[in-house]
């Protein structure tokens, strides 16, 4: 009878990383998806481990946790109206995919991370699927972030000429 109320009080007295060594489930993908759409820099660096490597199309080479600082800024400041919605999410053992819809409006400065040049914003809205394959660690630190999109859609969306 009073087994189930002395577990959760047991379970709650854990210190906080041994709560966090939980499996990974869809909540971590919706801290994820809510770190990026609070355009917080912070709050977006705190979901990563200190060896986290991004890849994605516009990169030349995986971002290391410098690089993802720079890119996020860049980002939030290209496309202060990002936004991430997560359609689909699966999670498996330390591996989750957020198969999201992402949208913005490009008016602030675009940095290639490719060759550093800076595009002033034209005032253009961008709307296209995406995937984000994200691994983490037992604590729930993401280490290593794949990101797919098609650059080709969004670039014509943006009034891009294709590289």
């Amino acid at each position: 009878m009073y087994v189930l109320p002395a577990f959760a009080a047991l379970l709650l007295a854990l210190p906080y990383d041994v709560r966090e060594t939980a499996p990974i489930t869809h909540a971590d993908v919706d801290r994820w998806a809510a770190a990026w759409n609070s355009h917080e820099i912070e709050t977006v660096m705190a979901l990563f481990a200190p060896n986290v490597a991004i890849d994605q199309p516009e990169n030349p080479k995986p971002l290391d946790l410098a690089g993802t600082r720079a890119f996020f800024g860049m980002i939030f400041k290209a496309y202060p109206d990002f936004h991430v919605v997560v359609r689909q999410a699966v999670v498996e053992g330390n591996t989750a995919v957020s198969i999201e819809q992402v949208t913005g409006t490009w008016s602030g400065p675009f940095i290639d991370p490719a060759t550093g040049v800076s595009t002033p914003g034209n005032g253009r809205k961008f709307d296209h699927p995406g995937v984000m394959v994200l691994t983490y660690r037992e604590d729930h630190k993401i280490t290593h972030v794949s990101i797919y999109w098609d650059q080709l859609t969004v670039d014509r969306q943006l009034g891009i000429t294709p590289k």
